[in-house]
């Protein structure tokens, strides 16, 4: 079988329905791999310019750059395909940007939120924040929502919309990694005595888990006939949560002779 043979039937194949079809399915992988290159670039770009500019690292801002990619991709595969004219589906889309726009309007809200937030600076992973009763670290703000992890290891998911929209108090790192324990001291008993016991015995059970940059503090709150009411704050590490951080504390204090 000559050259030219050859060519002629691969020619008559791709001319063929089965011949269309598995051209459209190479040309679909084809575009597909090249989509997915270049949105690895530009997410590298992007976390790049982000440091360099000094703009939250967030994924938000990378998840409209992929976005965006594999929306010009299908819409270049859209007539060789689908035969479907781009311009034709945007003046479609167009017509129904209401409908969708209704249809949407969280979702498209919190984009928006998520991006003032990021452009504003109001808020970036690596914050501690209250909102809405919430406190935790910002670990992430994404297109949708915004993840917030308390001290007791639960993420919380909150949309950006409420957080536009509600008052957020951001918390210094030392106040956010502090904690306390409330305890009663025996009537009579010698407070700077019972004080300096119970900051050793903190001390001891935290161990290496307290923050070395914060000693541990007892204060008296109150007293009365039954005794007097001191409370203890210790700074413990992110990695810990208060719970275990205060119940190690309390396992260390009990049966001291100096509570009540």
């Amino acid at each position: 079988m000559g050259v030219g043979t050859m060519t002629a039937d691969v020619a008559t194949f791709f001319k063929s329905d089965l011949g269309v079809l598995v051209g459209k399915v190479i040309l679909v992988a084809v575009m597909a791999v090249v989509a997915r290159c270049v949105e690895r670039v530009l997410t590298r770009m992007t976390r790049e310019g982000l440091e360099k500019a000094d703009v939250p690292n967030a994924s938000i801002f990378v998840n409209v750059v992929r976005g965006t990619v594999w929306i010009i991709a299908l819409l270049m595969i859209l007539q060789p395909v689908f035969g479907v004219a781009p311009n034709a589906l945007i003046t479609s889309l167009g017509a129904a940007s209401i409908a969708v726009s209704l249809g949407l309007q969280t979702t498209i809200s919190n984009l928006v939120g998520g991006l003032t937030l990021m452009v504003t600076k109001t808020i970036k992973p690596g914050d501690y924040i209250t909102v809405n009763g919430i406190t935790g670290q910002v670990t992430d703000v994404s297109w949708r929502d915004t993840t917030v992890r308390d001290r007791l290891g639960n993420a919380v998911v909150v949309p950006n919309s409420q957080l536009n929209s509600s008052a957020i108090t951001k918390i210094a790192v030392r106040q956010a990694n502090m904690t306390s324990l409330d305890v009663t001291l025996k009537a009579g008993y010698d407070v700077a005595d019972a004080c300096a016991k119970i900051r050793e015995a903190a001390d001891k059970a935290l161990g290496r888990t307290a923050d070395p940059a914060s000693a541990t503090r007892v204060v008296c709150t109150a007293t009365g006939s039954d005794g007097t009411k001191v409370s203890v704050y210790f700074d413990v590490d992110p990695s810990v949560t208060f719970q275990a951080a205060t119940d190690a504390v309390v396992r260390a204090l009990e049966g001291a002779s100096y509570l009540a």
